[in-house]
């Protein structure tokens, strides 16, 4: 597993001295982006706002709540069935962040099952077993068109033959809500693989949160094995809540911008889910769209289902990653985020990173006018930036994001590649056009930025391009991904 470290930070105000936060955790519960999706606290000393009796308030914020990852557990019951095999069920909550895997023909893990994919024959099957493959529509000509509709999605494109004829037997059951359908395996550990992968292309099963199995055997030789999903709700509260999501997302898609290039839909997907989201831990169901597109209140896998599901409406290829982030309180935090293709690159997308608008901890609320309103450092990143604070889950392969092409301050004409000053002041000129408040600049590397903060920030340039009231200006950095924030027209009082 890749170690990842995090960002640090620097949140000053400039006039003849400067304050500053002591930490990246004091910071980052500002940013509302604390611990998303953790199983377990390291408890260390706390971080406070280092106050220099200057203009900065002394902010304490504590640990926000954990993201709610449900322990389905397991169960087993013994049971009979008329053709004399004895069947064992089992359960299994859905692992809720899962991963993926790119452009690698077919899964290393898909292929050790390969033996114990077992193709199911009429023979095999007695009537009640007949009745519920062809209730959960499993059937040759029905499975054939599902297998049609399913090709180029991220992780069915991973799997055999084998391990594909298996996905739309799961996805069929799953979409028809079925229970106890017979499968075409005897391998528990090739169901969950391949219902972990139907889970990482189909967003829109809000509805499960896990499966069962039933192990059918004869002299303790597995000879069938039946698949159920673990469904939230009825087919009836189901069919409510996506009517209630369909809502949501034709809106959202009415305003969607027209273009060729993908990077404008990218932007305003996660645009309108940092706009339109709060993070909630205490949400029921913020492990699913329903908590973004009903409810607006979600946490990192709500909001990656919720950026997969819209890309994927406007023909963009984006699926979910999952894996860990490490802060100073805590550790193996787990998360989710998205891996988009635009303009046929690969790149990272974290919204729930890029929503710096929500207040943390306890009740206590971080002062928004000193945040942007939209974090874009997790907008189409590389994996080499990705890294400096998330790790990838190796569960499912990913490919090497190398690609700045489309990242947001590239396009946005807000990353330097020199210390040309005239650029500077070109950027603080477009700003002001635009009615922003604040000044992003984005530095290619740390020779760059040091070099960029030594003459705007040590040497005061950075009063040669202000407007207005320029008697004082305050600035973040982030020093780690090369950030430096101007805050226009903003007294530090």
């Amino acid at each position: 597993m890749r170690k990842a470290s995090f960002i640090g930070i620097l949140l000053s105000v400039i006039l003849l001295t400067g304050c500053q936060y002591s930490s990246v955790d004091e910071y980052l519960e500002l940013l509302g982006i604390k611990d998303p999706n953790h199983y377990e606290n390291v408890a260390e000393a706390d971080t406070t706002a280092e106050d220099t009796g200057l203009f900065l308030d002394n902010l304490t914020t504590d640990d926000p709540a954990a993201d709610s990852f449900p322990d389905l557990g397991s169960q087993a019951a013994d049971g009979s069935n008329p053709s004399g095999d004895y069947g064992i069920e089992q359960e299994k909550g859905q692992e809720e962040t899962e991963t993926l895997e790119p452009e690698n023909p077919e899964s290393t893990e898909d292929m050790a099952f390969a033996a114990s994919y077992k193709k199911l024959t009429e023979d095999e099957l007695n009537e009640e077993m007949k009745a519920a493959r062809e209730a959960a529509g499993i059937n040759s000509d029905s499975l054939s068109k599902l297998k049609e509709m399913q090709e180029g999605l991220y992780a069915y494109e991973r799997l055999t033959v084998s391990g594909k004829n298996l996905y739309v037997e799961i996805l069929s059951i799953l979409q028809t809500m079925a229970e106890n359908v017979p499968v075409s395996t005897i391998s528990s550990e090739a169901i969950d693989l391949v219902f972990n992968y139907v889970m990482i292309d189909h967003p829109e099963i809000f509805y499960v949160d896990g499966y069962k199995y039933t192990n059918y055997t004869v002299d303790d030789v597995i000879t069938k094995v039946s698949f159920s999903g673990n469904y939230t709700c009825s087919p009836e509260e189901a069919a409510r809540k996506q009517s209630l999501i369909n809502q949501a997302v034709n809106e959202c898609l009415a305003g969607a911008p027209s273009s060729t290039d993908d990077y404008y839909a990218v932007k305003y997907v996660y645009d309108y889910l940092i706009e339109n989201t709060e993070y909630d831990a205490d949400n029921p169901d913020n492990q699913n769209i329903c908590s973004v597109f009903i409810d607006r209140r979600s946490v990192c896998n709500g909001y990656a289902k919720a950026a997969q599901y819209l890309l994927n409406k406007l023909g963009i290829k984006c699926t979910l990653v999952t894996g860990t982030v490490n802060t100073k309180k805590s550790r193996n935090v787990r998360h989710a985020w998205n891996l988009v293709q635009c303009n046929d690159a690969y790149y990272h997308f974290d919204a729930t990173w890029g929503d710096s608008s929500y207040q943390v901890g306890n009740g206590e609320s971080a002062d928004s006018t000193r945040l942007p309103a939209v974090n874009y450092d997790y907008l189409n990143v590389t994996t080499d930036e990705i890294l400096k604070n998330h790790t990838i889950s190796d569960d499912i392969y990913l490919p090497v994001c190398s690609s700045m092409k489309d990242n947001y301050y590239v396009r946005e004409d807000e990353y330097f590649t020199n210390t040309e000053l005239s650029l500077i002041k070109e950027l603080f000129e477009r700003r002001y056009a635009d009615g922003s408040d604040n000044v992003v600049i984005k530095c290619a590397d740390k020779t760059i930025y040091d070099s960029l903060f030594d003459q705007l920030v040590t040497q005061r340039g950075v009063f040669e391009y202000l407007q207005g009231d320029t008697s004082s200006v305050s600035y973040t950095t982030f020093a780690d991904t090369n950030t430096i924030i101007f805050w226009l027209g903003r007294n530090s009082e």
